[in-house]
């Protein structure tokens, strides 16, 4: 059995969370043929409780949510950035302080590539119309499935889906801007925007800008399994 540990947003009195995440890592247990304990961490500043945190999963997956407060990542706030979540913020940093300190694995999901890049010292766009493609250049075309657009892997992502040209959803209004520390570029959109990267330097730091847990593809299934491979405790 593997545990995998993973964020949450906040609402008032509690937390919230979409099933569809919980649902993408049991789905992927089924495909790698392991049975996975999905858990939801709740939010703490308390430096022991995060340190425990980062030492009992085998896994965690930094899920979506609203935008990363740009302080952390020195600049002042853009009109068209979020009001956020100041609490999940500071949890979600110290978290990724403590794993990136034990070199576990982690993988992120739209929010969860922004804040995986922000806590190895990299930058966002604050919003990707305002500040990079231009208000009448849409980063995404509607479909009668959702909104749809073309991604290009490289690397080792394209090597693990067996393609340099995928088409993903697009449900965001910021993106990586800066790599932080370590970060490799594996995939950018059509229009140049980043959409997905690793570490060089970690075992397993990975991330994605699309939503890879909404109507899981086949892609999506590679994703998953790609990490829960090489999830492992210690």
């Amino acid at each position: 059995m593997k545990t995998i540990a993973l964020t949450a947003s906040t609402i008032e009195k509690g937390y919230k969370l979409y099933s569809r995440y919980v649902n993408f890592v049991l789905l992927g247990g089924e495909a790698v043929g392991e049975t996975v304990l999905p858990v939801i961490l709740p939010f703490t500043e308390d430096e022991g409780v995060i340190r425990g945190y980062a030492e009992e999963f085998d896994g965690y997956l930094c899920t979506g949510g609203d935008d990363v407060d740009p302080a952390y990542y020195g600049e002042e706030r853009h009109p068209k950035c979020g009001e956020g979540e100041p609490e999940r913020d500071r949890f979600e940093l110290a978290l990724l302080r403590e794993l990136i300190a034990r070199d576990r694995p982690v993988f992120g999901i739209c929010r969860g590539i922004q804040v995986m890049n922000v806590a190895l010292g990299g930058t966002l766009w604050q919003d990707i119309s305002a500040e990079v493609i231009g208000e009448e250049s849409p980063h995404w075309l509607d479909t009668p499935d959702g909104r749809r657009h073309t991604v290009y892997p490289s690397g080792s992502l394209a090597d693990l889906l067996g393609s340099s040209e995928i088409l993903t959803n697009s449900y965001h209004h910021q993106a990586v801007k800066d790599p932080g520390d370590g970060l490799k570029i594996r995939a950018r959109s059509h229009d140049g925007l980043i959409e997905a990267v690793e570490s060089e330097k970690l075992t397993y730091y990975k991330a994605v800008q699309w939503h890879p847990e909404i109507s899981p593809d086949e892609v999506s299934m590679k994703l998953i399994s790609n990490f829960l491979k090489s999830c492992r405790r210690g």
